[in-house]
């Protein structure tokens, strides 16, 4: 008869598709992990969390001063920076994370 038109069905009865599809898992689980065992979401959550954190700190350093327990003005600043500068960088690790996901949808076919 030939070679049937989809290259995929004459590896259905032979256990070939089996052993491929399993490959393609474990490579799939292999590379979704860091060195030290993590995935790409609990990469983030540690990320998001830090960002939240930071935010946290400067609101709770603003506070400290409104009630007078402290007049220290340089950990306020300090505070203030490092929250901008976590809200910055978590804004354009977002935007590469939505760039990269469209470039990904246009790939498809």
């Amino acid at each position: 008869m030939g070679t049937p038109l989809d290259p995929m069905r004459g590896l259905i009865g032979s256990g070939q598709l089996q052993q491929t599809q399993n490959v393609a898992k474990t490579t799939a689980e292999q590379t979704g992990k860091t060195e030290d065992g993590k995935s790409f979401k609990d990469v983030m959550s540690e990320f998001v969390n830090q960002v939240d954190d930071a935010q946290h700190q400067f609101d709770d350093a603003i506070k400290a001063v409104e009630n007078g327990e402290t007049d220290n003005l340089h950990q306020v600043m300090l505070a203030q920076n490092e929250a901008q500068v976590s809200l910055k960088l978590a804004a354009e690790v977002r935007n590469k994370l939505v760039e990269a996901y469209r470039e990904v949808m246009r790939t498809q076919f």
